[in-house]
């Protein structure tokens, strides 16, 4: 997250962000200007068979038809097509065209899959394209590679023992395209180093202000600690006066009941006699004061 809000802050700052967007600007432009142009050209072909059929026969009144053996497969077209591309993928005849092993000039060849252009790859089509660094090149590579292709189609006729009548011949689909550069390339070359050279700008400026923080860090005095409250400046407890028991003007009454001894004395007795005699026990309620009770205590 640090490290975010630092980008942010320095993309912010005028002396910084302007600087870095110029430059990188600046760099994508100048790799626009040098990258080499390179030039593109493509054409479609496709197979047909011969008028006949493919079969030949030497005599009208009994025939005894020869047909072209590429004709005998399901699909026939289709398959003729997929053994002239495989023939004509490898890398002798790519040097052969002008296209060598690591070099400037690449060529294509497919049944169209790779033609965004194209939009069935069912049937017998041969797609060629070439990318070369100039437009000569472009159309040489693939003015060859067209009459190569005719000439596997007819080498593996020839082999086959296919007649001459029943041979399967090439026809241009697309002609062959005027060469043209490709801008693309160029722009996303560009784009990728003015992106490379805004990264690296950043990276840098964010490096060098961490480096001029860290010594500040180091160099900085410790915060001050708060010092520790002394017993001396401890706030005083407040002591509660102190209260009597009771007050004078707080008497506390309570009503009770208690046991008593009822004696009354019968004329004619005298005092023994009426000591001796049955008390009468009975409940009375009797109020008391709490201060003369604690004072009996």
């Amino acid at each position: 997250m640090e490290f975010w809000t630092t980008t942010a802050g320095l993309l912010r700052k005028w002396s910084i962000g302007l600087p870095l967007l110029a430059i990188s600007i600046l760099a994508g432009t100048v790799t626009f200007v040098i990258a080499p142009t390179r030039y593109e050209a493509d054409t479609s072909l496709v197979l047909a068979t011969p008028v006949n059929g493919g079969v030949y026969s030497r005599d009208p009144n009994r025939p005894l038809p020869r047909g072209n053996p590429l004709l005998q497969f399901n699909d026939a077209l289709k398959t003729a097509a997929s053994i002239v591309i495989q023939s004509m993928n490898t890398q002798d005849v790519w040097t052969q065209l002008g296209a060598p092993k690591d070099g400037p000039t690449t060529i294509t060849i497919d049944d169209g899959r790779s033609n965004p252009r194209v939009l069935d790859i069912s049937g017998p089509y041969i797609y060629i394209h070439v990318v070369a660094p100039s437009p000569a090149v472009a159309s040489s590579v693939l003015t060859k590679a067209q009459r190569r292709v005719r000439d596997e189609l007819t080498g593996w006729q020839q082999t086959l023992g296919a007649p001459p009548s029943t041979y399967l011949t090439v026809a241009n689909i697309v002609p062959a395209s005027k060469p043209e550069a490709m801008m693309s390339t160029r722009w996303q070359l560009a784009a990728g180093v003015g992106l490379l050279v805004a990264c690296a700008g950043l990276g840098l400026a964010y490096a060098l202000t961490r480096r001029g923080e860290l010594p500040l860090l180091r160099n900085a005095p410790p915060p001050p600690r708060e010092p520790a409250p002394s017993a001396a400046a401890r706030p005083a407890v407040p002591v509660a006066p102190a209260v009597s028991a009771y007050e004078d003007e707080d008497v506390v009454l309570w009503d009770t009941q208690e046991i008593v001894v009822v004696t009354e004395p019968v004329k004619g007795q005298d005092a023994a006699e009426a000591l001796r005699a049955d008390d009468d026990r009975r409940f009375a309620s009797v109020t008391r004061d709490a201060r003369t009770d604690d004072d009996k205590d």
